[in-house]
């Protein structure tokens, strides 16, 4: 054997030692793989021939006008059906931020009056806006009480506030308002039905990138946007109003079931979703009941004790334990209280009633400890346990020679407490502890139902009239990260571009591939502050042995909720590292 060919079989055997070598043991880790499934269009009660459940009535008829009578007017990519990548949790998406209708969020609000943006687009009427990802949804109405183009769904940049595109839904003969029902899996949803029950049109779904009409929904509703709508764990809307139910079919607008039920006043009908179960409140001798709805099939299961009183406007809310809340007033200190009931799966128990203020078109809330937030007499805000106690009020939140209020409530994963008193002249927004000790506030006239809302990012937002809108996001960390080799070792640059100083920010560089995997370094560390605009180095501290290519993946996070990761390639020759980019 000559030299060349020796040392060759030398530095054969070397690398064969070193890929074996127990420090670059292989780890192996289970492979996933997400595939999506589309839903089944067959044996749905009610799809597509339209069969009607035992005690169910027949479905309504499409608005003859309508340009877009097909049902189904353009086929949905895989990716508008799914959640774009969103986390639900973050997305304000109907009436009381979810389908409990129970204003909870998981993300963290601001703290202080952080304006990020402010203005839009001039609206006579203070409309919801809902939120998906990085994009609100709302009416900005510009002529009153309806014709053409007079009221656009506009799409906005929640960061921002640049308008992304705004869509007309067609007008026809006595049509109502254009309102937003929610937003849901990159489909917005949107009517010109309601005016206390007295228009019929159909829903239109709109894609949430472009505004694009994908469909037009086989029935007429006569849902408001008081009613508001609930969205099934597949993403169908169920819209509740006056005297009917609907489950829409989110793909393609047929209708998987139609019920009936006889609500209290028309305009303030809507429903709240809990595993299995649509609740409403309906109206019987002598006060009003909680039904519950089978979700799957729209038969109408049981209902609760009757609650005394004449008229109700406003909707049941679920907790995340399955409490059905009612707040049933009427300006009769007699009857007005705020109910907690049990559904033991065939029955409702009451768990107890308070006395509260008189309300309408109300959205409350649960707070994350169980605890419920209404409106007491007075007014104030009030926090009740589950033993229907009260544990903490707020200072007064009105006049009390002027009772009435329209309260929506919004909560972040803190505890902290939005507060919109749904005013005119006087609207206001009110922040709270969870304690309910006043943080801040802004005049928001003609308030309406125009939030609050939490979105992505913990992004605050309220609407009015007139060119208000605005949107208050707490300032925030932004990492940047650049990753290189300097022969042996990986350096990862780590640089706050935000807002905020970034407090004990954790890293780890994983460094692992190369022939038969065995290569599997890691390194972590913690960095305890890092300003704006500073930049620091980390680097792998172990010599990395190995041949072939690698994978490096650099991951950061910090107490203010942000993390980054990037991910670069390279290659290794024994222990020279090359290629990094």
């Amino acid at each position: 054997m000559n030299k060349k060919t020796l040392s060759t079989f030398i530095l054969l055997q070397a690398c064969v030692c070193l890929l074996v070598l127990p420090g670059n043991a292989m780890v192996t880790q289970p492979s996933e793989t997400c595939f999506l499934i589309p839903r089944s269009q067959t044996n749905a009660p009610g799809q597509n021939s339209i069969t009607t459940p035992v005690g169910l009535h027949n479905p309504l008829q499409t608005h003859h006008e309508s340009p877009y009578f097909t049902y189904f007017t353009h086929t949905p990519s895989l990716q508008s059906q799914a959640s774009k990548g969103t986390n639900e949790g973050n997305d304000w998406s109907n009436s009381g931020g979810n389908a409990q209708r129970n204003g909870q969020s998981e993300t963290t609000g601001p703290l202080s009056a952080d304006l990020l943006w402010s203005g839009a687009k001039s609206s006579i009427i203070s409309w919801l806006p809902v939120t998906e990802g990085n994009r609100l949804f709302v009416i900005r109405q510009a002529g009153w009480p309806g014709s053409v183009n007079d009221s656009p769904v506009i799409a906005m940049d929640l960061s921002t506030g640049a308008m992304l595109w705004e869509q007309h839904i067609p007008y026809h003969t006595n049509d109502w308002t254009t309102w937003i029902a929610g937003v849901k899996n990159g489909h917005v949803y949107a009517s010109r039905s309601g005016n206390g029950a007295s228009v019929d049109d159909n829903l239109y779904c709109l894609d949430s990138e472009t505004g694009e009409i994908l469909w037009v929904s086989m029935d007429l509703i006569d849902a408001g946007p008081y009613d508001g709508v609930v969205f099934a764990p597949d993403g169908d809307p169920v819209i509740a109003s006056f005297t009917d139910i609907w489950r829409i079919n989110a793909e393609d607008g047929q209708t998987v079931w139609h019920s009936a039920r006889v609500g209290s006043v028309s305009g303030s009908c809507g429903g709240a979703i809990y595993e299995d179960a649509f609740y409403i409140a309906d109206v019987t001798g002598g006060g009003h009941i909680i039904v519950r709805y089978d979700l799957t099939t729209g038969q109408e299961l049981y209902a609760s004790p009757v609650m005394p009183g004449f008229t109700l406007q406003n909707t049941p809310m679920v907790g995340p334990d399955g409490t059905i809340y009612l707040s049933r007033t009427q300006n009769n200190p007699a009857v007005d209280y705020f109910y907690a009931f049990t559904d033991t799966g065939t029955s409702f128990i009451e768990k107890w009633h308070h006395a509260c203020a008189w309300t309408t078109f109300s959205e409350f809330a649960v707070a994350p400890d169980g605890d419920v937030y209404c409106i007491l007499p007075g007014p104030r805000i009030g926090k009740i346990d589950s033993n229907g106690s009260v544990t903490a009020e707020s200072e007064l939140i009105g006049n009390p020679e002027y009772t009435y209020l329209s309260p929506h409530f919004a909560v972040d994963a803190d505890g902290t407490v939005y507060f919109s008193n749904g005013g005119f002249s006087d609207g206001k927004l009110t922040v709270f502890t969870n304690d309910l000790i006043s943080l801040w506030n802004v005049s928001v006239p003609n308030i309406n139902i125009g939030g609050p809302v939490l979105g992505d990012e913990g992004t605050l937002l309220v609407c009015g009239t007139g060119t208000t809108m605005h949107a208050y996001r707490t300032p925030k960390p932004s990492i940047n990260i650049s990753v290189a080799s300097d022969k042996t070792k990986i350096t990862a640059t780590v640089t706050n571009i935000g807002e905020r100083n970034a407090t004990n920010l954790s890293w780890i560089i994983t460094v692992s591939g190369g022939i038969f995997g065995r290569v599997n370094v890691s390194t972590t560390g913690m960095i305890p502050v890092l300003a704006v605009t500073e930049t620091v180095h980390v680097t792998t501290e172990r010599l990395i042995i190995g041949l072939g290519r690698i994978t490096i993946t650099v991951c950061v996070t910090c107490d203010e909720g942000v993390s980054e990761t990037k991910d670069a390639s390279g290659h290794i020759f024994l222990f020279f590292l090359f290629g990094v980019h």
